[in-house]
């Protein structure tokens, strides 16, 4: 049994002449893909495109993301500095030191005895941006813990909610004029 071409030969639907055509237009055809090379081939051009598209989508997502990362930790930042001018405490310089921790280092505040106490009770904070450090009220610097606790230095919390049953030392009070 032939090829189909002879098939409709012997059957006598098509002529020779008429086969040959169709066979030099098959092998032009066959040419001129091979000429053209893979990227003539419409489907790997199109994957390639949907590929650039996609990855350009990608980065130009990934750029709007940091873009809007910069912003919001830019209004963060306006947004303390802000409460932090506009509640800072300027009358507690003193004679007395209050010494705290920041970044691994012991920090020293001259305070006077009323910021001291108002400090050590968890009434005042101490804050910090940009190097500088700021004594503010509770309530403002509650307001700067919910932005970010970065910015929150020293601030005692209130220690009748957390009474330890377990504490050995629960008996003994601290004396209110120990000063370090």
């Amino acid at each position: 049994m032939g090829s189909l071409q002879d098939q409709l030969l012997k059957a006598g639907l098509t002529t020779e002449h008429k086969a040959k055509v169709a066979k030099t237009e098959k092998r032009k055809q066959q040419k001129k893909k091979k000429k053209k090379g893979a990227t003539s081939d419409q489907t790997d051009l199109q994957k390639h495109i949907e590929q650039t598209k996609l990855a350009q989508q990608q980065k130009a997502e990934a750029l709007n993301k940091a873009k809007q990362d910069d912003l919001k930790e830019r209004e963060q930042v306006a947004r303390v500095k802000q409460i932090l001018e506009h509640h800072n405490q300027e009358e507690i310089k003193g004679e007395r030191t209050f010494n705290f921790t920041y970044e691994s280092k012991v920090k020293e505040l001259d305070v006077n005895e009323q910021t001291q106490k108002a400090l050590s009770k968890g009434r005042l904070a101490i804050c910090v941006l940009e190097g500088q450090f700021y004594v503010l009220e509770d309530e403002p610097a509650r307001k700067i813990a919910d932005v970010d606790e970065k910015y929150i230095v020293f601030h005692v919390e209130d220690s009748n909610s957390q009474v330890d049953e377990d504490d050995p030392y629960a008996g003994y009070e601290v004396p209110d004029d120990l000063t370090w």
